[in-house]
């Protein structure tokens, strides 16, 4: 889930203005508005994140309209409860990592970054706000979840050994004493996400969530 619509962009003036004009509103969470601008952005930082093609559908405009409201609400709820934000330092660090898993020079992550339509400062907005989501989810939501001994019997049986047995079937399978940290870790993370789409099922309940499908190119043909 893995949200909010993403930075914008700062323009010149007349670009600035030429924008405002052709921009068109897409989706609508009550007063707050997802754009086909911020769809069309948000569909080239995940394409930048996976080093895919980018893809620009109506199907992919419509997943991402929705991932931009949840982004939206959790925005909200970020400035109501003052959560403190991420320094520019903590982004810098993340985005080094980022460097060093593709193995890219500095040039070769601009040449990237430069590929998708971003600059360094878009994409450091971008690892801004993923870490705030982190700590908000941390924060609200990871503090309630306990996993029991149980939960991590049935998972290492229904589902760690039969996945093992398919990756490697001529290894002998870890004993669960050994990948119970593993295991929880999995667990917790999927509670932890099953928590955060109940509670943006609840925040959508409680405003008007509209799509604009001629804008989203969703709008079935006769």
């Amino acid at each position: 889930m893995l949200r909010r619509t993403l930075a914008i962009l700062v323009l010149a003036g007349s670009l600035r203005a030429e924008r405002v004009v052709l921009d068109r509103v897409a989706a609508a969470a009550g007063q707050q508005v997802v754009t086909l601008s911020a769809i069309r952005r948000h569909l080239r930082i995940l394409a930048l994140a996976d080093n895919s093609p980018l893809e620009d559908t109506p199907a992919a405009r419509r997943k991402a309209a929705d991932r931009l409201i949840d982004q939206a609400l959790i925005h909200r709820e970020i400035e109501l409860s003052r959560y403190a934000a991420p320094t520019r330092a903590e982004a810098e660090s993340r985005i080094q990592d980022f460097i060093k898993q593709r193995n890219l020079t500095q040039a070769q992550y601009e040449a990237l970054l430069a590929r998708y339509g971003f600059n360094e400062d878009d994409f450091t907005e971008e690892v801004l706000w993923r870490i705030s989501v982190t700590r908000f989810i941390d924060f609200r939501f990871s503090p309630g979840i306990q996993i029991s001994d149980d939960e991590i019997k049935k998972y290492y049986t229904d589902e760690f050994v039969p996945q093992f047995r398919r990756r490697a079937p001529d290894a002998p399978v870890p004993p669960l004493d050994d990948v119970r940290d593993q295991v929880s870790q999995v667990l917790m993370l999927r509670k932890t996400n099953q928590a955060v789409d109940q509670w943006l099922s609840q925040m959508r309940a409680t405003v008007k969530v509209r799509y604009f499908e001629p804008v989203l190119g969703t709008e079935s043909k006769p």
